[in-house]
């Protein structure tokens, strides 16, 4: 699934205001990134499309609401991100993690810590 910068913006937006409309988007989302009301509602739209949120005419006017958790959203970004960038392949994330040129060592702990947490729940058999 493909989710622009942006995009993953409005969906965090929306999840965190709940129901909403195009224009109460556009007012508060909209004016704080410097986007017009027809892009949020184009936004909102594409969004829509790639099933993330939905949207119920209430009251004549069309409401949308998240479809999807932020880490639902999140996993798949990075998974194509993954694929399509990296080839399927995690290594060069990884090794761009590991380089202490990065200045990525909380990175790597917090790396550390997930892999981790990942080992000892697949070990109890909570692991998927």
């Amino acid at each position: 699934m493909r989710v622009g910068a942006i995009e993953l913006r409005l969906l965090e937006h929306c999840a965190r205001v709940g129901p909403t409309t195009v224009r109460e988007v556009a007012d508060s989302f909209g004016k704080e990134h410097g986007i017009r009301l027809t892009t949020v509602q184009q936004m909102m739209e594409r969004l829509r499309k790639k099933t993330l949120l939905q949207r119920q005419k209430v009251n004549g006017i069309w409401v949308y609401r998240g479809v999807e958790s932020r880490e639902s959203v999140l996993k798949g970004v990075v998974k194509d991100f993954i694929d399509r960038t990296l080839g399927g392949s995690i290594e060069p994330f990884m090794l761009y993690l590991a380089d202490p040129s990065n200045e990525s060592s909380d990175r790597l702990d917090e790396v550390r810590r997930i892999v981790e947490r990942l080992s000892s729940e697949v070990e109890d058999g909570d692991g998927g």
